[in-house]
């Protein structure tokens, strides 16, 4: 049996790591006028870095800066060949300066011809008018020849407050041989539907986590925390990895799944 000590958290390890490298990305950049051409030309310049936090979080600051003249540069970017890592901080960007006004600004990567960029491109109803993107996504899940397409779909519903892909989630929930990082997530937002399935794995995983795999324990932590920052519960506090309260932390969530499946069975 693993205690807490025998928890192995690579993603928060990573994410440690990340974070501190943008953290020292940032303070460069603080050195610069904000909107300064020394600053603009700063971000464009790690807009190229073989480091994708550093390049990333170049990305992200443009598309916080308010500025709609990086939008050339933006779209340049988008139709260039870009790798995987740059397509959805990229969209991103656009859509936060305002880059998908009309139908004409983000049709061509939604009819794509290539399923990918047609999945990545189901960030872009996040900056669109929420009836708006709720007919998009409704209409990829429901006529997408992608099977994978269908199911991003029904999975993005899920942000804007919709149910209208809980059959399709739950279809895909209870595919056999389903990958364990799949199965949280799609119990974590069949949780966020208010549905039994998605209480009832959550709360059996948590149960037997001292016999999962690390990997899998990290799956299962990590869809917890997930259903904490959404429900807007309280985390223990922890400024170290290494200091992880883990069971803390699947107790409180315990706790609440236990009085949400009793809420359920009261309707």
């Amino acid at each position: 049996m693993n205690d807490d000590s025998d928890f192995s958290h690579p993603m928060l390890s990573f994410c440690e790591g990340a974070s501190q490298t943008a953290v020292h990305f940032k303070e460069q950049l603080s050195s610069f006028e904000p909107g300064s051409v020394a600053w603009k030309e700063f971000l464009k310049t790690h807009c190229d870095s073989q480091n994708h936090v550093v390049q990333i979080t170049a990305i992200q600051e443009i598309g916080k800066s308010g500025d709609p003249e990086w939008l050339n540069f933006l779209q340049a970017r988008l139709h260039a060949e870009t790798g995987p890592f740059e397509w959805t901080p990229l969209l991103c960007a656009i859509g936060e300066l305002g880059g998908f006004r009309s139908r004409e600004d983000y049709a061509l990567y939604l009819e794509s011809e290539d399923e990918h960029v047609r999945v990545m491109s189901l960030m872009i109803p996040y900056y669109l008018p929420r009836e708006e993107a709720l007919v998009i996504l409704i209409d990829k899940m429901n006529h997408d020849p992608s099977l994978t397409v269908r199911q991003t779909a029904a999975r993005r519903l899920v942000d804007l407050d919709s149910d209208a892909g809980l059959p399709l989630l739950l279809e895909e929930f209870h595919q056999e041989e389903q990958q364990y990082s799949e199965k949280t997530r799609l119990a974590f937002l069949l949780t966020v539907l208010r549905h039994p399935k998605g209480f009832q794995f959550l709360q059996q995983q948590i149960s037997m986590n001292p016999s999962l795999s690390r990997q899998d324990r990290t799956l299962l932590f990590s869809a917890v925390c997930d259903l904490f920052l959404h429900e807007g519960l309280e985390l223990p506090p922890c400024e170290r990895p290494a200091d992880l309260p883990l069971e803390l932390i699947f107790q409180r969530a315990t706790d609440w799944l236990e009085a949400q499946l009793a809420a359920i069975a009261e309707e």
